[in-house]
């Protein structure tokens, strides 16, 4: 293996709020009773199932079967306000782990490529964070025109970094989407959601790189 293939948001780049807290918060407010790990793991779930973008470089998340898939009522009031929300944030910043993983990866003569599931602020994100100097590649879906578990995506990918491993935080989009690419998966699994999956897990980046060296070294 010769690269480590990384997500962006919640891999590297902390979004403030994430993108699915919206609709938890919502949906509390409205008075349901549920937890923001099932809202995550509901709309993880409808994004491992979306393979193409609309316009904005994502798709959108379908409300009545987001709530159908947690246990609800899709009543038609409760759908509109979800569909007002704006789940994309302008706040982001590194995670304090990102940097020195990133340095660590370079040490060990690896290239690094990014793969994310993103709108074409990216370029704006990854410049204003000095993620440049650390990446030998971008792979975004709002370039490629497929996202992310689409094989698409990852083999453009590969034709730049060939054999590697692969780190992202959602299951359905980057764990099963880089296995079925031939790339050796690991979940970030930073609030500890997937706690009953059964997979390679680190809880950040600092865990993963004694794990990611071993790996490049098979």
């Amino acid at each position: 293996m010769k690269s480590v293939y990384m997500d962006m948001g919640e891999t590297l780049v902390s979004f403030k709020p994430r993108y699915h807290y919206p609709v938890y918060l919502k949906l509390r407010q409205m008075g349901f009773q549920v937890t923001e790990r099932n809202v995550f793991r509901a709309i993880s779930k409808q994004l491992g199932a979306r393979h193409f973008p609309d316009q904005d470089g994502l798709s959108k998340i379908d409300f009545r079967e987001l709530m159908v898939s947690l246990g609800l009522v899709p009543r038609e009031e409760v759908v509109r306000e979800m569909e007002k929300l704006n789940l994309l944030s302008n706040s982001f910043e590194l995670f304090p782990d990102s940097i020195d993983f990133l340095k660590h990866v370079k040490s060990l003569g690896a290239k690094v490529i990014m793969v994310t599931n993103a709108t074409s602020s990216f370029n704006r994100i990854v410049k204003s964070l000095g993620l440049e100097a650390f990446l030998d590649g971008i792979v975004a879906s709002c370039e490629v025109g497929v996202m992310k578990p689409h094989p698409r995506i990852f083999r453009k990918a590969i034709e730049v970094g060939g054999e590697g491993v692969f780190i992202g935080d959602i299951y359905e989009v980057d764990y099963l989407g880089a296995t079925r690419a031939g790339l050796t998966p690991i979940l970030i699994d930073r609030e500890n959601f997937y706690d009953d999956i059964s997979a390679t897990k680190v809880r950040d980046l600092l865990e993963a790189k004694n794990l990611v060296e071993e790996m490049l070294k098979e």
